[in-house]
């Protein structure tokens, strides 16, 4: 029995970072997901660096040790596309996401200016050392938001996220649930 303890502690302790890290990428890729459906809004336009970042961040921490250190634009893809799915079902269901989607622009701004994105670049000809640099960079970048105080009422972010979603399944492109979102969206605005 004695030895069951320290082990159980062990295995605690190696499962509990993979966990957290795996939570981050979850955040991320949702809320590069919730920016994309912003993007298609001509005004959010200024949100497109954003969303590579947060894909950047999600990329990231969903590398494992003992893999490469490469994630494909099409693995992204592939996530941010079942991320938007997911809140897009989440959406028709009634799930107010005002709330992840403030935390969401907050915490990227966190992650844009702890990098310093108006001054980073990423290099073209990369190496082992310079992709392990920015691996570090990037996870070492603020998880979460540090902003607890909000100068906008939830209301507003609120109708944000219902704009993105008119914007999304007002597309002339095949949208998944487009019938779904609009119905929900003229049920809020009655």
């Amino acid at each position: 029995m004695k030895k069951i303890v320290p082990i159980l502690l062990l295995l605690v302790g190696l499962v509990s970072p993979i966990y957290a890290e795996k939570e981050v990428a979850d955040r991320a890729i949702r809320c590069s997901a919730l920016i994309y459906i912003e993007l298609i809004r001509p005004e959010m336009a200024g949100l497109t660096a954003g969303e590579a970042l947060m894909n950047r961040v999600y990329a990231y921490h969903m590398i494992d040790d003992n893999e490469d250190l490469e994630m494909t634009n099409g693995q992204i893809t592939e996530a941010q596309t079942d991320a938007i799915t997911k809140l897009t079902q989440e959406y028709i269901q009634g799930v107010n996401l005002a709330e992840e989607y403030r935390g969401c622009i907050y915490w990227m701004t966190d992650v844009a200016k702890f990098i310093n994105i108006s001054e980073y670049v990423a290099t073209e000809d990369s190496t082992e050392e310079s992709d392990a640099a920015e691996m570090e960079l990037f996870l070492s970048a603020p998880t979460e938001t540090t902003v607890t105080s909000f100068k906008n009422p939830i209301k507003t972010w609120g109708q944000q996220v219902d704009l993105g979603f008119v914007a999304w399944a007002s597309q002339e492109l095949e949208v998944p649930y487009k019938e779904a979102i609009l119905l929900k969206v003229s049920e809020k605005f009655e």
